[in-house]
């Protein structure tokens, strides 16, 4: 799921993906209980409103499904 259909189609290692824009459409396009694992890369500063969307990661997860979200720091210091 992403909301950039180029980047997405250059992505070798996706087999499908689903263009949306969750800004506009935070619901996930997802029937219960379809993933073992959602992931979340470096996405979260895009987002309009982040926690509607968490929110949202609940029910394509079985009992036990794992959220991994990632993120950079941008305030990195050095030297």
């Amino acid at each position: 799921l992403g909301m950039n259909q180029f980047e997405l189609s250059k992505n070798e290692q996706l087999s499908e993906f689903v263009v949306q824009n969750l800004n506009k459409n935070p619901k996930f396009p997802f029937p219960d209980n379809s993933f073992d694992v959602v992931t979340c890369v470096v996405s979260v500063d895009y987002l309009i409103k982040p926690l509607e969307i968490f929110q949202e990661v609940s029910p394509p997860l079985p009992p036990g499904g794992r959220v991994l979200i990632s993120q950079t720091n941008k305030e990195f210091f050095t030297n």
